[in-house]
């Protein structure tokens, strides 16, 4: 009866064993460790693991915002068939992610979701997707084609671009999109923020004569374009519509066109305007010293679809056969519809030319994409629509009732101070160093540690390390890397004097940690270093006992959060540097005072504050980080020198 016993309990063990070994996987991580994700409801707040492969748990319905962004591992993904939604920037910068499946069960994909994937070559895309955001694939540097179920009505492939079902809106040309040449099909209407970001082989695009406008930013930074060719009956050309291209030598303009905002072509250094004598294009160009010629030259004479991979053309219906209905968008419930309709409701003397087209595309992307994932840079201020100098005020529709709004300059202020000039940059980023695996030595309280010379911990050196507690720095430390402590048992940190950067996540999501001191050595504090951590969330609840004010500085000037709710904002003189997410997310911000001591702002560090429309001060503003101002009415191109 013994060795029964010992037998069942054998096998029980065995059994045990290989269910723990699948769920762990091979290389990878499953549920079985849900120590690595973060989940609040159904929802996937952030995976802070290092697998090359993860598989989403399966009781999660929404990837939530940047949830996997910045992680330089992950080079594949399973998204089970619970997940309904990838929200806002969900895997940015996943530089190393090569290929993604969204299952049928996936509805919405969020704006910017796979922005930066530089090595994904593969994605197919289920049947049921019915929401699309803006620059879901920017920057996707090898991403040239995608595969979409034929079953889908709402997105239509061709010809290394996305498009709405029935191929009236662009959605976004592929950066690694095959063939010089790209026409755009005859159905295009209108044309998304966006979406021709960063193009890596295409040198000559034509634009459908049924686009009514270039919408703002919808051609901005196309990367290896050369040529642009607008046809008739086009009539505008939208804010910074055509700008950033470096490369750009030559943009059609007919006569049709009467509106160019004066930043349409903001940062497109080296190029010509080709159009008739006399036009709105001919005054343009001589007030603003662009060469402007009479005939193209520089085009291929069979200006035809180039691409060796080119699908047959979709036989696509009317705009009444597959856009999306109102019932499909009635569950979307976001402020931005409010914002969007009295966008729309906005009437001014004389501007007629100028809004007519915006009106009409921002109709029909209502249509075709629920508002829940309109980007902010797409709605534009009432009194940001450019007016002749004649007119001195504007009516809104405000919850029913008209307001008239004058930009008087004494009350709300409207983009930045006159003369602002600033290095526009990319976000710094740490190049990965080799992989070390974490010290394994048991740490009862404290560890110092001597790293051969090197003046840096490496990333992830102490990650997730439960019985580190306590750290003492060696004297020749100077860098804390990525990750370095994130998610280990520290409870209180000293920054030693002789430290000056912290870098991403170097302390997040140590859950005990509540006690931290930074030295005004510190000149480098990176994105997320605190984020979840006790610390920076009781000073933001405001139960941490302090007297700071509204403002949380640290280190050499660095103004790392904010917690007030004011609708005009004044930083406090002697911050240095804004820095990356202080005010994200802070909607009421409508302006804010810069003093002349703050001398950058860093990423995102205005992300999402879609009320924000003007600065004040900046004298002594010397860099801003490009995604300073994503979502605001402010771009990093205005302080370009």
């Amino acid at each position: 009866m013994k060795r029964l016993h010992i037998a069942i309990a054998s096998m029980v063990l065995l059994g045990i064993l290989v269910l723990v070994t699948v769920a762990h996987g091979i290389g990878g991580v499953t549920a079985a460790e849900d120590d690595r994700f973060r989940i609040k409801g159904t929802t996937l707040t952030k995976y802070l693991g290092t697998d090359t492969f993860v598989s989403v748990p399966d009781t999660v319905s929404s990837i939530g915002d940047e949830a996997f962004s910045g992680n330089e591992t992950l080079t594949s993904i399973e998204i089970p068939s619970s997940v309904e939604q990838i929200s806002y920037n969900a895997f940015k910068n996943c530089t190393a992610l090569k290929s993604v499946i969204l299952p049928a069960s996936v509805e919405k994909v969020g704006p910017g979701a796979f922005e930066g994937c530089t090595a994904l070559t593969s994605v197919q895309i289920g049947a049921h997707v019915r929401a699309w955001g803006s620059g879901v694939f920017a920057n996707c540097d090898s991403l040239a084609k995608v595969t979409i179920d034929e079953d889908n009505e709402y997105l239509t492939y061709y010809n290394g671009a996305i498009y709405n079902g029935n191929m009236t809106m662009l959605y976004q040309v592929l950066p690694a999109r095959e063939g010089e040449n790209y026409v755009m099909p005859e159905t295009v209407e209108n044309i998304d923020t966006y979406a021709f970001w960063n193009l890596q082989n295409t040198k000559n695009v034509k634009v459908s004569s049924k686009v009514a406008a270039i919408p703002r930013q919808a051609m901005s930074s196309m990367g290896s374009v050369e040529n642009v060719v607008i046809q008739e009956p086009t009539t505008g050309i939208g804010e910074r519509a055509i700008a950033n291209n470096a490369n750009l030598k030559q943009v059609v303009i007919p006569a049709s066109v009467v509106s160019i905002d004066k930043k349409a072509f903001s940062g497109s250094p080296d190029f010509k305007i080709c159009t008739s004598k006399s036009s709105a294009a001919d005054t343009y160009g001589n007030e603003n010293s662009i060469e402007v010629i009479y005939k193209a030259d520089e085009y291929p004479d069979d200006f035809m679809d180039s691409n060796a991979g080119m699908e047959q053309k979709p036989n696509v219906g009317d705009s009444s056969d597959t856009n999306t209905s109102d019932a499909d968008n009635s569950d979307t419930n976001t402020s931005d519809t409010d914002e969007n309709e009295d966008s729309q409701a906005t009437t001014s003397a004389g501007s007629e030319d100028d809004t007519s087209s915006d009106d009409e595309s921002s109709e029909n992307k209502t249509q075709q994409k629920p508002s829940e994932f309109e980007s902010t840079a797409n709605y534009i201020h009432p009194l940001d629509v450019p007016e002749k100098d004649n007119v001195l005020g504007k009516t809104v529709i405000v919850a029913g009732k008209a307001v008239v709004l004058m930009d008087n300059h004494k009350g709300q202020v409207y983009g930045i101070p006159e003369g602002t000039e600033a290095d526009v940059v990319e976000e710094a980023s740490t190049e990965a160093e080799t992989q070390t695996e974490p010290d394994k030595t048991e740490h009862s309280i404290s560890v110092s540690y001597e790293r051969s010379g090197e003046d840096s911990i490496a990333q992830r050196k102490f990650y997730k390390q439960k019985d580190l507690t306590e750290i003492q720095f060696e004297e020749n430390i100077k860098t804390i890397g990525r990750l370095a402590f994130a998610e280990s048992g520290l409870k209180s940190v000293v920054i030693p004097e002789n430290i000056t950067e912290i870098e991403y996540g170097a302390f997040m999501a140590c859950a005990n940690l509540k006690e931290v001191t930074i030295p005004d050595t510190v000149s480098v504090i990176g994105t997320k270093a605190f984020e979840g951590t006790p610390w920076l969330k009781e000073w933001l609840d405001g139960t941490a006992g302090t007297e700071d004010g509204d403002f949380l500085i640290v280190g050499d000037g660095i103004l790392m959060a904010y917690r007030g709710s004011s609708e005009h904002v004044e930083i406090p003189d002697g911050v240095k540097q804004i820095g990356s997410e202080t005010f994200k997310g802070h909607k009421e911000i409508l302006d804010v005072a810069v003093p002349a001591s703050v001398e950058k702002i860093c990423a995102e560090a205005f992300r999402n504050c879609s009320s924000l429309t003007g600065l004040t001060g900046c004298e002594g503003l010397k860099t801003v980080v490009r995604g300073a101002f994503y979502g605001t009415q402010i771009s990093e191109d205005d302080f370009k020198k």
